[in-house]
């Protein structure tokens, strides 16, 4: 008789976790948006950073790529955060959408460099973090335009990962890109002369 009931209640057990695996997936299916919401209450920032993506994948939303890139980046998916990037700079909509960001955060002293500056060093960062180093160096050099070297530009982003990595060989070609830019703003062409100055010291150590 215990047999019998310590079968059944193993059974049920069973049965009530099969049940629970079937909505948990069938809720992350039909609504991915509750699910990160939910992973975020649990602060399983990796976990939202996949439903992210999902949420993106359904919408096609710029907004939603977007937090897609930052939600991986910061959670260090980086292969995600590249990949998705990528999309994201590439996006027709993304220089707008740029000009959007940037109104959100006008007048707070906190955000010093553009969103697109930040978009585009955080997928430099990414790429260079999963090899695609020529990828990197072109994206944050593509994001400075024409003769300018805006504050906390991309390269910081990627000087960053470049550094912390002690990838001294990478610096020089960062280094010997950087040498033959045209800056034409007196003030950035002090913030391009102390980057520079800060790579060498770098690279000579």
């Amino acid at each position: 008789m215990g047999k019998l009931v310590l079968k059944t209640a193993a059974a049920t057990v069973s049965l009530i976790i099969a049940f629970g695996l079937i909505l948990f997936g069938i809720v992350s299916l039909a609504s991915p948006s509750a699910m990160m919401a939910f992973a975020d209450s649990l602060a399983m920032d990796g976990l939202s950073a996949y439903y992210s993506i999902a949420i993106y994948e359904r919408t096609g939303e710029i907004s939603d790529l977007a937090a897609a890139v930052e939600r991986s980046y910061d959670v260090e998916h980086y292969s995600d955060a590249a990949k998705y990037g990528e999309q994201l700079l590439s996006d027709s909509g993304f220089a707008a959408y740029c000009i959007e960001r940037d109104e959100d955060t006008a007048g707070n002293a906190g955000v010093i460099s553009s969103y697109e500056q930040y978009a585009a060093g955080i997928v430099s960062s990414a790429q260079y973090h999963v090899g695609e180093k020529e990828s990197a160096l072109e994206t944050a050099l593509d994001a400075l335009g024409q003769n300018t070297f805006p504050e906390l530009n991309a390269m910081y982003y990627l000087s960053s990962a470049a550094t912390s990595s002690g990838d001294v060989a990478f610096c020089r070609e960062m280094l010997s890109s950087l040498e033959k830019l045209t800056v034409e703003d007196v003030q950035e062409q002090v913030l391009l002369q102390e980057f520079i100055m800060d790579l060498q010291i770098f690279c000579a150590e």
